[in-house]
């Protein structure tokens, strides 16, 4: 009997998310929107990409660079009113993320650097500060390597050096393949653990939870989760690591079960400037529940 009605259940699970349609998550009578920074696009390489901005006369831009999964709004909207008035910035959604094109094609750590230095260059900007959370992180180390007189300081939120294992393990495609059939069968499932997060942890408050709902459900049909481990695995920043004399600082969570804080110590260990701080009571989301803490750290070290 119970495994009958378990089987009926995973059908009927299954056949909703494949035919039924996608509904808001209100909470709340009035919904507000959280960061109401317009954005518009621009073309690096025959491609469209998408960025926020603010410029404020007399001070060097902090170029914030997202985390997998997200785009320059939804990891940032706590951060970037901060600083609307306050200090130029520039938020970037990287490729198969948010606005910017997508394609089922190449997509790795290198080229997403190479896209970011791209952009800067077309806003005419020859010196940044530079903000990366998670695989943002991994971009913005890349950045600082290929473009050293680019990056005036570094800062780097639950980052890693490496994924510890190869895109060639037979572990690593049996993972891979699971993560691209549960996408596909249950495509909310990654969007609404992370608005499960925001709510529990209250970053999101009642009055902004339909554009939280709607901002994380409306990724490129989740390829960015099913086939982007592909990519970004082989990243691997160990070898040079070294060669990094760029000003750094290192902020990492300490419930971070994601990133946990032996990946992040290999960063602090391998870089020749580097200062960290950790934040004891956060786990990977540092931008969404530590964003004063997070703001307070960048001002000091960007003297702001």
């Amino acid at each position: 009997m119970i495994k009958t009605l378990t089987k009926i259940f995973a059908f009927t699970t299954i056949i909703k998310n494949l035919v039924g349609t996608k509904k808001s998550k209100t909470e709340g009578v009035t919904q507000l929107h959280p960061s109401k920074i317009s954005g518009r696009t621009i073309f690096i390489r025959e491609k469209e990409y998408f960025i926020r901005e603010a410029f404020v006369d007399g001070t060097t831009p902090i170029v914030f660079l997202h985390s997998w999964g997200s785009d320059s709004l939804g990891s940032w909207f706590k951060v970037l009113p901060k600083y609307e008035t306050k200090n130029s910035f520039v938020a970037i959604d990287l490729k198969n993320h948010g606005k910017s094109d997508a394609s089922w094609e190449r997509w790795d750590i290198d080229e997403n650097a190479d896209i970011v230095i791209s952009v800067l260059k077309d806003l005419n900007i020859s010196e940044c500060y530079l903000v990366g959370w998670s695989m943002g992180s991994a971009v913005a180390l890349s950045v600082t390597r290929k473009n050293r007189d680019l990056v005036k300081k570094l800062v780097l939120i639950t980052p890693f050096s490496w994924q510890g294992f190869s895109t060639e393990s037979p572990l690593f495609k049996i993972f891979v393949a699971g993560v691209r059939a549960r996408e596909r069968l249950f495509p909310n499932s990654n969007p609404q653990s992370k608005y499960s997060f925001l709510r529990k942890s209250k970053a999101v408050k009642n009055e902004y939870s339909d554009w939280a709902w709607n901002n994380l459900h409306k990724s490129k049909d989740n390829f960015i989760y099913a086939d982007g481990g592909r990519f970004v695995v082989p990243f691997d920043a160990r070898p040079w690591l070294g060669e990094i004399n760029t000003e750094t600082l290192v902020l990492t969570g300490g419930k971070d079960s994601l990133v946990p804080e032996q990946v992040s110590t290999e960063i602090i260990d391998g870089l020749p400037n580097v200062e960290s701080k950790i934040f004891i009571d956060a786990t990977h989301g540092i931008p969404w529940t530590h964003d004063q803490e997070l703001s307070d750290e960048l001002d000091r070290f960007f003297e702001i």
